[in-house]
């Protein structure tokens, strides 16, 4: 009779625990390596969304910059309108 524990039988049943310890490794590192991957999707958009909202914000500070300078000059007129209407009577 031939022995159990030789051949491809005694080879499966002594290396069964490591194949599954080895197997739910590989799934436990595939399954963290896809959480990753969509980490860094995430972040790749939320990246191209800051990277708006900054242009956005340095457009409207342009902007309010330039209100501010007109209304500054508007004030200039009018504080030189009123000055002249007071010296006229």
């Amino acid at each position: 009779m031939t022995d159990p524990t030789h051949g491809l039988v005694g080879l499966v049943q002594s290396g069964w625990t490591q194949f599954m310890a080895i197997a739910g490794v590989i799934w436990w590192a595939r399954k963290i390596d896809l959480r990753g991957q969509a980490s860094v999707e995430r972040l790749d958009r939320h990246e191209a969304r800051l990277t708006a909202f900054e242009q956005t914000q340095q457009s409207q500070a342009i902007q309010l910059a330039r209100i501010e300078e007109t209304l500054s000059a508007m004030k200039l007129t009018l504080d030189r309108i009123y000055t002249e209407m007071r010296e006229k009577g």
